[in-house]
């Protein structure tokens, strides 16, 4: 067999067997993280949290995710991924199942913080496994499959949350009660799942013919010593290096936008004039929009084999778009404006991470991938708490949006100037 078929059949291989469990395990770990966003609708009056309160406990998921994301990834290239990732997916799935106890502001608190900690070595770990497997040149797309999840997860999570919700009264339990509860189980079982599921890397996977594995680790391990040959980072310079904390940095300013928008998403659109009801429903429209815009400008990048235009241009338009929110009136327009935003959010998560990790290569990738996600969660603490604080402040999420827009932009400013990365954009032959 030619190298060529050899090369789509093991990438075929990959993509269906290795792709669904990282998609899975991404997806549950939106479920479990955004539905305190539907359930706020109700809970929050059930709890006494005002929008102040509910921004600080949503926020201090990401303190304890920061704090644990380093650690979390330099166990997982210890013990590996089938070893280290169930632990964490059972540990956060009870915790989120916990939640359907929370009594007031800190318990509510404390629970959000500690699946922080469960959630912490999760995204990292994803990005360090699928790099393992897949070859450079279909890194991105496969990335973007991968982080495809989340606007579908909002989206799913939009549309079953609606009829949880309606068993309101039921076993003498809150709908937000049960929502907490049913999308918690998936968690648990996935994590059982991935203990079997998941081989230690190619080169262990028994679904792989002899051809396709030597393909496959052979591949792997010449793109690893192109890297290596054009810069070879310890961990110590993963962790230390510029150019990784200005990615971060860029991170943070799209996280900030990202979270602010997914956990506020379904108040500004009730806010709007929309009924509770038919919220979740709206609130899956510009995920929707997202996951479609994601698939095309992912394979383009790839394509062309370049990140950084790729990353800026989306993040600019989201920036502009979430700005622009404060001098319009019309609740469509308003709509319109914040699906442009969350579209270019992610068009720039797809393609952004593809740079660190093919930058990066074995521990100091673990740890360099674990600490830009650790940096970027700033942002993810830091916005949705400003907004819940802008509209605690003024009654209007107006400025809490321009807020969130001014977070693309810089990370537009960072993708569109950071010219040494692009060394490595053209190691995949």
């Amino acid at each position: 067999m030619s190298d060529t078929r050899l090369e789509a059949a093991a990438v075929r291989r990959v993509s269906w067997r290795v792709l669904p469990l990282l998609f899975a395990a991404y997806f549950v770990a939106y479920i479990d993280r955004v539905n305190v966003g539907f359930a706020a609708l109700t809970m929050n009056q059930d709890l006494g949290l005002n929008a102040e309160q509910y921004g600080l406990a949503a926020a201090l998921f990401f303190v304890g995710y920061v704090a644990f994301s380093i650690p979390c990834n330099l166990i997982l290239a210890r013990l590996g991924g089938r070893v280290w990732l169930p632990i964490i997916m059972v540990c956060w799935g009870l915790v989120s199942l916990l939640t359907a106890w929370v009594t007031g502001p800190r318990s509510f608190y404390l629970v959000r913080f500690f699946l922080g900690i469960g959630e912490a070595g999760l995204f990292p770990g994803l990005v360090y496994i699928l790099a393992m497997w897949t070859p450079g040149r279909y890194r991105a797309r496969l990335l973007m499959l991968m982080i495809l999840s989340t606007p579908f997860s909002i989206m799913v999570g939009s549309l079953v949350s609606q009829p949880i919700l309606l068993l309101d009264g039921a076993a003498g339990l809150a709908g937000w009660q049960w929502l907490f509860i049913l999308q918690a189980l998936p968690t648990i079982a996935l994590g059982f799942a991935f203990r079997f599921a998941l081989p230690d890397g190619p080169g262990a996977a028994p679904w792989l013919p002899p051809a396709e594995k030597t393909w496959l680790v052979n591949q792997l391990d010449t793109e690893r010593r192109k890297r290596e040959a054009v810069e070879r980072f310890s961990v110590a310079g993963a962790l230390s290096s510029p150019v990784v904390w200005i990615i971060a940095l860029a991170g943070s300013g799209i996280n900030a936008a990202a979270y602010g928008l997914i956990l506020f998403l379904p108040q500004i659109i009730h806010g709007l004039g929309v009924s509770t009801a038919m919220t979740p429903l709206v609130n899956a429209i510009p995920f929707a929009i997202a996951a479609v815009a994601m698939v095309f400008w992912s394979i383009h990048s790839d394509r062309k084999m370049e990140r950084n235009w790729h990353a800026a241009f989306p993040a600019a338009c989201a920036g502009i778009a979430l700005v622009a929110c404060v001098v319009l009136k019309d609740p469509v327009a308003i709509l319109v404006a914040l699906t442009f935003g969350i579209t270019g959010v992610f068009c720039y998560v797809s393609v952004f991470w593809a740079v660190p990790s093919a930058m990066l290569t074995g521990p100091a990738a673990a740890a360099g991938l674990a600490l830009i996600n650790a940096v970027a969660n700033v942002g993810s603490f830091a916005g949705p708490y400003l907004v819940g604080w802008i509209k605690n402040a003024t009654g209007s999420f107006s400025l809490g949006i321009v807020a969130m827009g001014c977070g693309p932009l810089f990370a537009a400013v960072v993708a569109a100037s950071l010219r040494s990365v692009r060394k490595f954009e053209q190691i995949s032959p």
